[in-house]
């Protein structure tokens, strides 16, 4: 593994004699790296094979089951509306008995999660109908889900296209 070479000749030529520095003999040192790089690639390969690595992490979402003519007949005034822009904006709304909506408000993340909870203390039957842009950003979508799932009510809520009429309850609030 290591050697030492020494070198060879005297420290004296013929006639000549040497500075007493130049007379000492060198001592050279040799380390041979080949077993080290043989344990560095066994420790590299049970490192590589003994590890787990990460899953991903995968949201599930549950798809209704059935045929696309059957509707399910909800009372409108149990029905709280959450709207996303496409700038990222999010509009609120309550529907009413008769078949029409509160005016929207405009909330961020934290009150969205205050409105829910109040709105949802009050009415154990709430469901939750999220319409978002298309051009709306993803990440926005998984904090507006997170602040519902952090919310302290029965978490029903149903995903749905956002139309023309959204869009203009949209612009109400400032797009």
């Amino acid at each position: 593994m290591a050697s030492i070479e020494t070198a060879e000749g005297g420290g004296e030529r013929r006639g000549h004699k040497r500075k007493k520095w130049l007379a000492k003999k060198r001592i050279g040192f040799f380390i041979d790296m080949t077993p080290y790089v043989d344990v560095i690639m066994l420790l590299l390969t049970f490192f590589i094979m003994t590890t787990t690595l990460n899953q991903p992490q995968v949201m599930q979402i549950n798809l209704p089951k059935g045929d696309v003519t059957e509707v399910v007949k909800v009372d409108m005034g149990n029905v709280v509306f959450i709207r996303v822009s496409e700038k990222g904006n999010i509009g609120l709304s309550k529907g009413k008995s008769d078949g029409t909506e509160e005016q929207p408000i405009k909330v961020n993340l934290e009150q969205m999660k205050q409105y829910i909870e109040g709105w949802g203390t009050q009415n154990k039957d709430m469901i939750m109908i999220l319409k978002f842009h298309r051009k709306a950003k993803y990440d926005l979508m998984i904090s507006v889900l997170d602040e519902i799932n952090k919310a302290a009510i029965e978490k029903r809520y149903s995903f749905s296209k956002m139309e023309e009429p959204d869009l203009k309850v949209l612009e109400a609030i400032g797009g």
